[in-house]
């Protein structure tokens, strides 16, 4: 990881989560769009590509564009710039890479991308085309080394050329099983979209240093927290999972998920009247929180509840979790074999 990346992170306040009816869903693209008015007049579009991970924000009236192509990003489109006339091969070459990712043509767009990415100083090539290449199904072993290019650049992101021709789309990392979070594209996103691709290849020492390295520089950024502790908790480390999830509070659904990573490793450790207390502060707010992931969370208080001895309160949340959600045969499970 080169030294610019790991000085100049621009981590904001956390990040948007995407919540599907099955809890809270860690597939990429967000349905429907958002309109806003200023008052110059402009309006601003953000439409979410279904299933591609990546999201645009239009932005029309109010003042003139520039000439170029218009490129449609769902619902929304963007002008881009053209290249001049002396512009490199390079510039050229990722021009087209992103009229091609845009127009979802994946295989031209990563074609151009990789020969955008000849130059040295273009970082956010390399990290373009893992994006797209990942979007169309691609094996890890394609997608990895671009991440781990970008990620060695000294480059800053955004670069010369993402500034130029890149709409302002974001990625949608997974961040857990159940969470994704959208992130610009950006070294932080590229950070955590090759955690993610090194946890899925069973590379968990890597993944955790990476997230760790991150977690070192805004360690109270919740998306980085809910992450480390995903993947310590994945490699059996539950007091790493405590350490890293001490800070986490029932501010929204990134702090109940980390709430609920906090009571697995209680649990883990044996700990199942802990583990319960964890998800009770996971399960305390309602108000704007998502009602699937309060249900998983529910169940596992039960058997938390269950762990501790306590057959009384585990039925009852055995109970809210069948009424909530008929179909979860766990919950049904449990609940018959504590009326035997």
């Amino acid at each position: 990881m080169g030294t610019r990346f790991r000085k100049s992170l621009g981590l904001g306040k956390g990040a948007r989560i995407t919540v599907g009816k099955r809890g809270v869903s860690g597939s990429v693209g967000i349905p429907g769009f958002r309109m806003s008015v200023h008052s110059s007049g402009r309006v601003t579009r953000t439409v979410g590509v279904p299933g591609t991970g990546l999201y645009s924000v239009s932005r029309v009236g109010g003042g003139r564009t520039a000439s170029g192509r218009a490129v449609q990003t769902g619902a929304a489109s963007y002008q881009l710039p053209k290249p001049g006339m002396f512009a490199g091969k390079a510039e050229k070459r990722y021009y087209e890479g992103v009229v091609a990712m845009v127009q979802r043509n994946d295989t031209a767009a990563v074609q151009a991308f990789i020969e955008a990415a000849g130059d040295p100083t273009v970082p956010s090539a390399h990290l373009l085309a893992a994006v797209v290449a990942a979007r169309s199904g691609a094996e890890n072993a394609v997608v990895r080394p671009h991440l781990e290019a970008a990620l060695a650049s000294d480059e800053p992101m955004p670069d010369h050329l993402q500034m130029k021709y890149l709409p302002p789309l974001s990625l949608s990392v997974r961040i857990t099983s159940q969470i994704a979070s959208e992130f610009p594209i950006d070294p932080v996103g590229g950070a955590l979209m090759l955690a993610e691709v090194y946890q899925a290849d069973g590379r968990l020492e890597e993944a955790i240093g990476l997230v760790q390295r991150l977690a070192e520089i805004a360690p109270d950024n919740p998306v980085i927290r809910l992450s480390l502790c995903d993947l310590l908790l994945e490699d059996g480390d539950y007091e790493g999972v405590l350490e890293a999830s001490a800070g986490a509070v029932n501010d929204g659904d990134l702090g109940v998920a980390t709430l609920r990573l906090r009571g697995a490793a209680l649990f883990g450790l044996g700990q199942p009247g802990a583990a319960a207390e964890a998800f009770t502060a996971a399960l305390a707010k309602t108000a704007g929180r998502d009602a699937a992931l309060q249900t998983i969370i529910r169940l596992d208080r039960g058997i938390a509840y269950e762990g501790a001895g306590n057959a009384r309160k585990a039925r009852t949340d055995y109970e809210r979790v069948v009424a909530t959600d008929p179909a979860n045969a766990d919950a049904r499970e449990r609940l018959a074999a504590l009326a035997l």
